[in-house]
């Protein structure tokens, strides 16, 4: 298979998503099945995790702020992994968000278009072209659905911007109206990226010949691996574990900062056990939608 070294006629992003795209072929051409069925969770969480950052960056106390882009960081992390963005992402997020920004329903509302644009974006710029490059026959075809696909940040930003444009000018501007939409859709969006994560999280359970342990945990702390796969798997696996850490103790801290003013009345037992049992049934995907749905509730 001809290996792609040029595509969007930009010589420095061409040959960061090169080196990129190399690593993911082993992905892409299933030379070694350990990171496919890896993958089948990571990046379905992922697209869970891209969602999240598309409504944050809907709202309404987010605009004018770096926080109104979902695209940068996501762009950014495509080149670095989310594992070495998210910590500090998350941090600035929660530090430059005190709970009185929210003080107001006008500051939590979040754009109803584009909470409807939120599906048709992810499947056009996230899970079409993933999906190529996993199933398509022509292996070729694959390694240029992933080059596509390592862009999606821009891709997504642009039709979701243009998509939820066009829907606006066909919404009910009533603000009741609107609070019980927009609520509705979030809703909608949560429920089919939470079904989406607990399927891929109990089919890789159920299928995969690797155990969880090999799946999700990884085995080297000091020494390097052997094999190239190897140290891709390990890489992913550190990765998966910082995301989500980071991205649930931003939760955490936001539903501490609820607590003290009064607002969540779920005593921290609770919280954690809940936590405990949701990420064991469905995976870390399913309990970061579960934690930020209960914040918006």
């Amino acid at each position: 298979v001809p290996i792609l070294k040029r595509l969007y006629g930009i010589p420095g992003l061409d040959d960061a998503i090169s080196q990129v795209a190399i690593t993911f072929c082993q992905l892409v051409f299933y030379d070694d099945p350990r990171m496919w069925w890896q993958s089948a969770v990571f990046l379905t969480d992922y697209a869970g995790v891209t969602a999240i950052l598309m409504l944050e960056s809907l709202r309404n106390a987010n605009r004018g702020t770096f926080f109104q882009t979902f695209a940068v960081p996501l762009f950014i992390a495509q080149f670095v992994t989310f594992g070495n963005t998210a910590p500090l992402y998350f941090y600035f997020f929660y530090v430059n968000s005190p709970l009185k920004k929210y003080s107001t329903a006008s500051a939590r509302l979040i754009d109803g278009a584009g909470v409807l644009a939120i599906l048709p974006t992810m499947l056009v710029v996230f899970f079409i072209p993933h999906l190529i490059s996993l199933f398509h026959p022509d292996l070729e075809t694959r390694h240029l659905a992933n080059w596509i696909w390592q862009v999606y940040p821009v891709w997504g930003s642009i039709l979701l911007f243009t998509l939820s444009s066009v829907i606006r000018l066909f919404l009910d501007d009533k603000t009741e109206a609107v609070k019980r939409r927009d609520m509705t859709g979030i809703r909608v969006v949560g429920g089919l990226m939470i079904t989406l994560s607990a399927m891929a999280y109990w089919y890789t359970l159920l299928f995969s010949p690797l155990s969880v342990s090999e799946a999700f945990i990884p085995k080297y702390f000091i020494e390097l691996p052997q094999d190239t796969s190897t140290s891709l798997l390990s890489i992913f696996q550190y990765d998966y574990i910082l995301s989500f850490t980071s991205i649930l103790l931003w939760l955490a801290y936001h539903l501490g900062d609820l607590k003290s003013a009064g607002i969540c009345q779920l005593s921290w037992a609770r919280i954690l056990l809940s936590s405990v049992v949701i990420g064991c049934l469905g995976g870390p995907g399913v309990l970061v939608w579960a934690g930020w749905l209960t914040r918006e509730e």
